[in-house]
């Protein structure tokens, strides 16, 4: 009995050594792989700017930033996937794609030239949404340029970034409708974990909100919010909601605006100005404001022409055979 016990007493060392090493074994892989990745500067991710070199072949050499999918545009492979990938990996995958084109190439160096610390999240008519990552704060401008620009759909003029600071959220409006013509920049800068929002415009109904633009209805080729950020001449903004129709009263257009003090309605002859210039007929509209053109109501004989027109044919037919009976 006493052999048996100094047997497991004997024993316990060496059982603590081998559950020690067995433990070591288990962690060793992960702790490879944490040393691969932290020797590599992590993994890589949106936002961050890479080159690529390719020894004896400058032509191949290339700067890129990766987009808001952590992707990059290689010609000619086309987009590569390098998001979360280490450095390493990066390599190796890039080798083998461009192989696919030039088989003789044997190695594929990638840099990292700065890792993006700053976040900025991207929702609504874009085509690429979700976080991006920059070294430094970004402009509007390089968000968008990142996201391969908005789309079709997107109300620009109704841009906003959500910002937290606090218990309550700062809410920063932003007209960016210019800034793919270049002609209105925005100047703002964003911070780490913004949000901007670029809403989307609902189906058919082109502009943007209604607070930024002028509402057209009634009578005109497309009813709409037409989008402007001052004082407009008012056939400017209808012909930027589809013109007057034919059968527009453009004698009479109700004007309906906000002086600050009370909101007042009007009617303009519009017709004045285009017959005889009269710049009475083509005040300024601002934004806010509300136009209706008027359905002109047609007279009554044009009303009733097709009905006139219908009866006289029917009275000639009758004359015409009583006529012919007649003389048979």
């Amino acid at each position: 009995m006493q052999h048996r016990r100094k047997t497991r007493l004997h024993m316990q060392p060496q059982r603590l050594v081998g559950w020690i090493a067995l433990a070591m074994m288990i962690a060793q892989p992960g702790l490879a792989v944490a040393q691969t990745a932290g020797g590599d500067g992590g993994t890589l991710k949106p936002g961050d700017e890479i080159s690529i070199s390719v020894p004896g072949r400058p032509e191949l050499s290339q700067q890129f930033t990766l987009n808001a999918e952590g992707a990059v545009e290689i010609s000619p492979v086309g987009a590569v996937q390098l998001g979360g990938l280490t450095q390493k990996e990066a390599q190796v995958l890039l080798k083998q794609r461009l192989r696919l084109f030039y088989p003789t190439l044997d190695t594929v160096e990638i840099k990292v030239a700065h890792s993006g610390s700053v976040r900025i999240y991207i929702l609504g008519g874009v085509s690429q949404r979700g976080v991006l990552n920059f070294a430094s704060d970004p402009t509007i401008w390089e968000v968008l340029r990142m996201v391969g620009g908005p789309m079709e759909n997107a109300d620009l003029a109704g841009a906003r970034v959500i910002r937290q600071t606090g218990k309550e959220p700062e809410v920063h409006e932003l007209d960016l409708s210019g800034v793919l013509e270049g002609t209105k920049f925005v100047d703002f800068e964003l911070r780490d974990g913004d949000t901007l929002v670029i809403p989307i415009l609902q189906k058919g109904v082109p502009g943007t909100a209604a607070d930024k633009g002028v509402k057209v209805f009634g009578s005109v080729g497309l009813p709409t919010v037409v989008p402007i950020s001052e004082g407009t001449p008012m056939l400017d903004v209808l012909m930027r909601a589809g013109a007057p129709t034919e059968n527009a009263k453009k004698s009479e257009i109700n004007w309906v605006h906000d002086t600050g003090v009370r909101i007042e309605a009007k009617k303009v002859d519009l017709e004045a100005f285009l017959q005889m210039g009269d710049p009475a007929g083509n005040p300024l509209v601002y934004p806010g404001d509300t136009l209706h053109v008027e359905f002109q109501k047609p007279s009554w004989f044009k009303t009733n022409l097709a009905f006139v027109l219908g009866t006289l044919a029917a009275v000639a037919t009758i004359a015409l055979t009583y006529y012919t009976i007649k003389n048979d």
